[in-house]
């Protein structure tokens, strides 16, 4: 993978809400992250900016500036939510795709509703041009509500959780 296409998903990364890409061309993997900043749910590690271009068999991460998810509401899955709404936090669809709430058929889900989880912790995966991106929490806390069905159709921004 030639250095132009590299410097073209960092800047398109860098626009999305998304904390994650990875592409996969023949033997060739990047994996782009996002770093976090202290205080703050977005932002730039202070530091090196790396790119590569290596063999499948390892991964290189590429930092850049994390964009805020962006708002809209549709619900299609819920389950009683015994906090207040001032309590509680949304996790949004960052990109259009079909939602997975498995790792694969017929395994268990990443999470059920009442389950305690952390910060980073995979919610499920969309599925967007044959590539699976992992949904990250950006909160602690307990899964009140998954609003999604598996396998249905999310828009950028959709209620896919809801953390409290």
């Amino acid at each position: 993978m030639d250095l132009q296409k590299i410097k073209a998903l960092i800047d398109l990364l860098a626009e999305s809400p998304l904390a994650k890409l990875e592409v996969i061309e023949g033997e060739d993997r990047v994996k782009l992250v996002k770093a976090k900043r202290r205080g703050s749910r977005a932002g730039v590690a202070s530091g090196d900016e790396r790119a590569a271009s290596t063999p499948a068999s390892d991964v290189q991460g590429i930092q850049s500036p994390l964009a805020e998810p962006a708002q809209s509401v549709d619900a299609t899955r819920a389950a009683p939510a015994p906090a207040t709404a001032s309590e509680l936090h949304l996790v949004r669809a960052p990109m259009f795709g079909i939602v997975h709430l498995t790792p694969a058929p017929g395994e268990a889900p990443f999470v059920c509703v009442g389950d305690t989880i952390d910060e980073g912790q995979v919610l499920c995966t969309i599925e967007a041009m044959k590539m699976f991106n992992a949904i990250e929490s950006e909160f602690s806390g307990a899964v009140r509500e998954i609003l999604v069905a598996p396998g249905s159709e999310v828009e950028s921004g959709q209620p896919l959780f809801r953390i409290g």
